[in-house]
């Protein structure tokens, strides 16, 4: 015949063995609950297949003795030197009048009794030797085919007992898979991956817009600012070149002149011709020192405005490696993203495996339940009738 265990593993489709779920030593300890479960439920014309002998000495009252296993005691007797004779039972609280002879209900050797008390039995006379039936709880180990000191009609009894606990077993294990376990902190460990890179990526757009903003501000205002003033004093320049070569006009006009008394001859006409044309040429010469004033106020613009335009240029590139960075954040978010949505697939799969799997072990173990149930009730029910 094929052991517990072999025929467990028949009912469940479960694989057993020292580290599976349930293991062997929890297959043994199933085996042996269920034995103890199906005594206990049993009627007494039954429990003589489930009880062994035991023997003592009775003791003198107050001095007991002899340790009870289970406590179901089915009869009891003292030898009185020739026969077993089998005892009465008293209550513990009687046995002081059973061991007063003066007492109608002492105990003689004829009529001996017994009583049990904190798990102790005694017998009265005291000094006896002494028998007792008890009731006997039988460890059951997984590899065992055969339950000694137990009924062989409900030896199948333990057998699906053990199968359904089994199946519990199996169920509970199931409600906390622990790879789903392991893949949802691996989901949870990119989640926060990627919150601590969507701050990462907030810290570089947020330094970008910064420095767009005062790049902005440059362009708006001082480079601005400065091509006004560029435009202002070129105006100046191009009115005061105007002026000097107006002056400059009048001075070949006054020098055409001057030559023309000089061929005449008429030296001191020529000389005031000359001495209005130095007038102008001097006019002249202050217009173009103010065109030149102008044009180096442009320049000092200009130059103030290339110094700008390269400090926008580097904030602009700057602003550029910010959001290079930001975007190189945004890649690693959506590889984290595709591991998580893997690893929620993983999930997915499992419980779905986990689900059919829990469906058909559920099912099977009801309909084992109920066959145990049933075959509970026919062994009890057999023997009552």
């Amino acid at each position: 015949m094929a052991n517990f265990q072999a025929q467990v593993e028949g009912l469940t489709s479960l694989s057993l063995d020292g580290s599976s779920s349930p293991t062997q030593t929890e297959l043994t300890q199933f085996l042996t609950d269920g034995a103890k479960e199906i005594i206990n439920v049993l009627p007494n014309k039954l429990l003589d297949w489930c009880a062994a002998q035991q023997t003592f000495t009775s003791t003198a009252v107050g001095s007991e003795s002899e340790t009870m296993n289970t406590g179901k005691i089915l009869r009891v007797f003292r030898n009185d030197g020739e026969f077993d004779r089998p005892c009465r039972k008293i209550r513990a609280d009687d046995k002081g009048y059973a061991n007063d002879p003066d007492d109608m209900g002492y105990a003689s050797v004829t009529d001996p009794v017994f009583y049990t008390q904190n798990n102790k039995i005694n017998a009265l006379p005291e000094s006896g030797s002494c028998k007792y039936d008890e009731v006997q709880y039988p460890a059951v180990a997984y590899g065992d085919s055969a339950i000694g000191v137990f009924l062989d009609s409900a030896e199948y009894l333990v057998v699906l007992y053990g199968a359904v606990k089994s199946l519990q077993n199996v169920l509970a294990n199931k409600s906390s898979n622990s790879d789903i376990t392991t893949a949802l902190t691996a989901i949870n460990t990119e989640v926060d991956e990627c919150i601590a890179l969507a701050d990462l990526i907030n810290t570089q757009v947020d330094s970008a817009v910064s420095e767009l903003a005062e790049a902005a501000t440059n362009v708006d205002s001082s480079i601005d600012t400065a091509v006004a003033a560029i435009t202002t004093a070129l105006g100046r320049v191009n009115t005061a070149v105007v002026l000097a070569n107006t002056e400059f006009d009048l001075v070949s006009a006054e020098v055409v002149l001057a030559n023309a008394e000089v061929d005449n001859d008429d030296v001191e006409i020529a000389r005031g011709y000359i001495e209005t044309a130095n007038g102008y040429a001097n006019a002249g010469q202050k217009y173009l020192d103010e065109a030149s004033l102008a044009l180096n106020e442009a320049s000092g613009y200009a130059n103030e405005v290339t110094a700008r335009t390269s400090h926008v240029a580097s904030q602009v590139g700057v602003a550029s490696g910010y959001i290079s960075a930001a975007q190189g954040y945004a890649g690693e978010i959506t590889s984290k993203v595709n591991i998580a949505n893997a690893y929620a697939k993983e999930i997915e799969s499992r419980i779905t495996v986990d689900s059919a799997q829990y469906g058909w072990y559920e099912k099977q173990q009801q309909k084992l339940q109920q066959d145990y149930d049933n075959g509970l009730q026919k062994l009890i029910g057999g023997y009552n009738q």
